[in-house]
């Protein structure tokens, strides 16, 4: 049978959806968790903050090869044995996110600070990349 507003119906509850994960973004599922981060350049590398809340040191993984930082990281809410949960809101929940930078990183010069939530890592560009003087001779040329 045919219902003229089932269309009408599908794409009010589409928005009513995203209003309602836009009013409450505690609410989203684990494969749509995203975390905030902020990056900053030196002269001589890079700085991210990244927020974890939830998650442990043993929880988080940190991965870095040639121009691409991957970190990943899981967070498991069990409940205490033998009790029982009358509300539930927290999540477990396991992302992974690269981010590409437009020159090699030194994996050598590569350090990670992990402090109430927050984990900060600095990375080094790599030193192929950095800056070098030449100097000058004077006289013919070889």
């Amino acid at each position: 049978m045919w219902y003229p507003f089932s269309d009408f119906d599908r794409a009010f509850n589409s928005f009513s959806d995203l209003f309602t994960r836009v009013e409450r973004p505690q609410r989203m599922s684990a494969n749509t968790f995203e975390v905030a981060t902020t990056l900053f350049e030196t002269a001589d590398g890079y700085e991210f903050r990244i927020d974890v809340p939830g998650a442990s040191e043993e929880d988080l993984r940190l991965d870095v090869h040639d121009q691409t930082l991957t970190l990943s990281a899981r967070r498991v809410v069990k409940p205490r044995e033998g009790w029982s949960a009358h509300r539930a809101e927290r999540q477990s929940f396991e992302w992974k996110r690269s981010f590409s930078f437009p020159e090699k990183i030194d994996p050598e010069r590569v350090a990670a600070r992990f402090d109430q939530g927050v984990l900060n890592v600095k990375l080094a560009k790599a030193p192929q990349n950095a800056p070098r003087r030449v100097s000058i001779g004077i006289g013919g040329a070889s």
